[in-house]
């Protein structure tokens, strides 16, 4: 090559961007008289860019491949950390290298423990590289926030449909994003007081499909300036008066206080009350009753005789001319008023004597020719003629 070709060369390798000529032991050119060639002995530098973790910067090395640049730059690769392309593909000026390192992601999803291994430097990216966005979860630190090379733990609080009954309202269905009941209950709004009532208990795990029901106990106290008392009554017995009867020898009067109550609610409705404090303002005045003690004589049975229609009464009422039980059989010959009325009778035969209802009972037996065969099985067991 002659010395022109051989100077036009190296003015050439100095215009290139990215290529640099390094003369070895000082030589501009070394000229072999063998054949007129010229040779050049170098070792050439390479400029690529190098981003690790997302940060990227320009390093001039003198290495063929990936592998070797990242070790030419003192950058370590483990066996879970990303580089892209592969540690054995060979560079060229311009090439652009990539390291992602590996970082442990703890999480805790809905109380349970897992771990994983990512690269993403956001919790987001974090959790889509894994397919595992939790659009509607809640997360314990912000999706954009960085996770270092030492790695992060997060919680996630998956939502779940639910079903709640509060405060004896009707049944709805929510979604909540809550990892306890008692969390649920207070995602929508509801104060928990130590008397109220919560089923499951407000520290159990909350589960999708599950029914809550939030029954709200409270109290409060009213105060009530001017109440009616209700004037106490005092009864005296008289032996002379009938059972059941009264009468009132002292009216007596109401009396009035103030008094303040403490009242129990039960899902808003009041369901019981007690007395905190009172004082009488018009003391209330006894009411005396006589209430009368003497019993009744017993109806009269109209007992009496030994006739047929003794002992047909006999069998149809034991004998009580007088009974009445309320079947729609009366006295002691068990008319229905039906045909009490047809043969004559006036009122209800149990009111009548025991001779009005042979008499009415003789027109029956007649007008059937002379046979019992209106009281069938009373006649038979008596064997008198139907």
């Amino acid at each position: 090559m002659p010395p022109s070709s051989t100077n036009s060369w190296f003015r050439n390798i100095a215009s290139t961007r990215r290529r640099k000529a390094v003369l070895v032991g000082g030589l501009a050119a070394a000229v072999v008289a063998a054949g007129g060639a010229a040779y050049g002995v170098k070792t050439a530098q390479t400029d690529v860019v190098v981003s690790v973790d997302g940060k990227a910067k320009d390093v001039s090395v003198n290495a063929d491949t990936v592998g070797e640049v990242l070790e030419a730059e003192g950058i370590e690769i483990g066996d879970r950390d990303a580089v892209a392309p592969s540690l054995d593909t060979e560079i060229e000026d311009g090439s652009a290298i990539s390291v992602r390192y590996a970082r442990q992601l703890s999480l805790e999803v809905d109380g349970k423990s897992q771990d994983h291994w990512v690269t993403a430097t956001t919790v987001g990216g974090a959790l889509a590289e894994l397919g595992r966005e939790y659009d509607r979860a809640e997360l314990s630190t912000s999706r954009g926030a960085y996770i270092g090379r030492d790695g992060m733990s997060l919680d996630v609080i998956t939502p779940k449909a639910v079903k709640v009954a509060l405060a004896g309202k009707k049944t709805k269905k929510v979604s909540v994003t809550a990892l306890t009941v008692g969390d649920a209950l207070e995602d929508l709004g509801v104060e928990l007081e130590p008397r109220d009532q919560v089923s499951p208990a407000s520290d159990k795990a909350l589960k999708t499909g599950q029914k809550i029901v939030f029954t709200d106990f409270s109290a409060k106290n009213r105060k009530v300036a001017r109440e009616a008392v209700e004037a106490p009554v005092k009864e005296i017995e008289d032996s002379s008066m009938a059972k059941g009867e009264t009468e009132v020898v002292e009216e007596g009067s109401d009396g009035v206080r103030s008094v303040t109550y403490r009242i129990f609610y039960k899902n808003g409705e009041a369901v019981s009350r007690k007395v905190l404090d009172q004082n009488v303002i018009e003391k209330a005045e006894t009411r005396v009753v006589k209430v009368g003690t003497k019993e009744e004589a017993p109806a009269a049975n109209f007992a009496g005789g030994s006739t047929v229609w003794d002992q047909l009464a006999q069998c149809e009422s034991g004998g009580n001319w007088a009974i009445n039980t309320g079947n729609g059989y009366y006295g002691g010959l068990q008319f229905n008023l039906q045909t009490w009325q047809a043969y004559g009778g006036s009122g209800l035969p149990s009111e009548n004597s025991r001779e009005t209802q042979i008499a009415v009972a003789t027109k029956l037996r007649d007008a059937n020719g002379g046979g019992y065969g209106s009281w069938p099985h009373c006649s038979q067991q008596l064997g008198l003629p139907q």
